[in-house]
């Protein structure tokens, strides 16, 4: 667990999913053994991180 990861978890749980999923995707990309292997997971990556930015804009509003 990340340092970041782990503020979110704390300040704001009703994110915690969304920002476990990015998380994990972004570490995702350290297994790629090919580079379209590595596209996919870094497409998975940013759609992650779009879904937590979308969430987090929700709690804001």
């Amino acid at each position: 667990m990340t340092g970041p990861l782990l503020r979110v978890r704390l300040l704001l749980p009703e994110l915690a999913d969304a920002a476990q999923h990015a998380a994990q995707a972004v570490y995702g990309m350290r297994a790629a053994d090919s580079p379209a292997t590595l596209q996919e997971a870094r497409e998975r990556a940013l759609q992650a991180a779009d879904d937590l930015t979308a969430a987090g804009v929700v709690l804001t509003a």
